[in-house]
């Protein structure tokens, strides 16, 4: 949860696996038990919920000392963030949601041109179907279609967010390679400053390639906010989209 250290106004926070109650981050130097404090919590809130048919919990708040903990759920997450007691609560969730909303706002829009572009090419009946020949240059990977958008999407994003320092950014899709597509790393990698396949994947995995590769778009936009901040971010995945069109 990189970007929470990006929002002002926080002091620490927790994250808790949803489904099972597990801590999977603290962050900070709280002398509270923030990690149990939010697990406990959030816990507690599920069944109270439950039990009294309240509906969704937009978010609890509980103050001790000169603090506030407010809890809030987030992809499957509970996130627990102390801030000072003074803040208003509801304020400040709508200000934290701000953060992430861009990240998913952006990535469908995105994915709002891919399925277009996939129905339009769809539609087209095969004798109206031109080939280009190219010369061969090495072995083509031929990539079903869902595939091979999110391909050109990635790289597209690399292109757009790195201007001047592709290679920054490079290094950001390597990262995030390392971290979100170990199943896949024997067959994808960054050739000539671009991301391909090595091999032809196999066919059964495509639902899963398809969301790494989704995971992957998710972390690099994340990265464009949390460095250029939402609205110049929003601007470069614009003229992606703008550029998918033209594809």
């Amino acid at each position: 949860m990189e970007i929470l250290d990006k929002i002002p106004g926080i002091i620490n926070y927790a994250v808790i696996n949803a489904e099972d109650g597990s801590i999977e981050e603290v962050k900070g130097s709280s002398t509270s038990p923030l990690g149990d404090l939010t697990a406990f919590f959030s816990s507690a809130a599920e069944v109270i919920k439950n039990t009294l048919n309240l509906g969704d919990i937009d978010f609890i708040s509980l103050c001790y000392g000169a603090n506030r903990l407010i809890i809030f759920l987030h992809n499957a997450r509970y996130i627990g963030i102390e801030v000072e007691r003074e803040q208003n609560p509801r304020e400040f969730i709508l200000r934290v949601k701000e953060y992430f909303a861009p990240v998913k706002e952006v990535r469908e829009e995105v994915e709002e041109v891919i399925k277009e572009e996939i129905t339009e090419k769809a539609e087209v009946k095969p004798e109206e179907v031109v080939e280009e020949v190219k010369p061969p240059t090495r072995t083509e990977i031929q990539l079903p279609r869902s595939i091979s958008s999110k391909i050109v999407q990635i790289n597209l994003l690399v292109d757009e967010f790195g201007g001047g320092k592709k290679e920054h950014w490079l290094e950001i899709l390597n990262q995030g390679l390392s971290i979100l597509a170990t199943d896949i790393l024997p067959m994808i990698g960054i050739i000539g400053g671009r991301l391909e396949f090595k091999e032809v994947p196999p066919s059964e995995k495509e639902d899963d390639i398809v969301q790494i590769l989704r995971t992957l778009i998710d972390f690099l936009v994340k990265k464009a906010v949390e460095e250029m901040g939402s609205s110049q971010a929003r601007v470069k995945v614009q003229a992606v989209i703008e550029k998918m069109k033209q594809v």
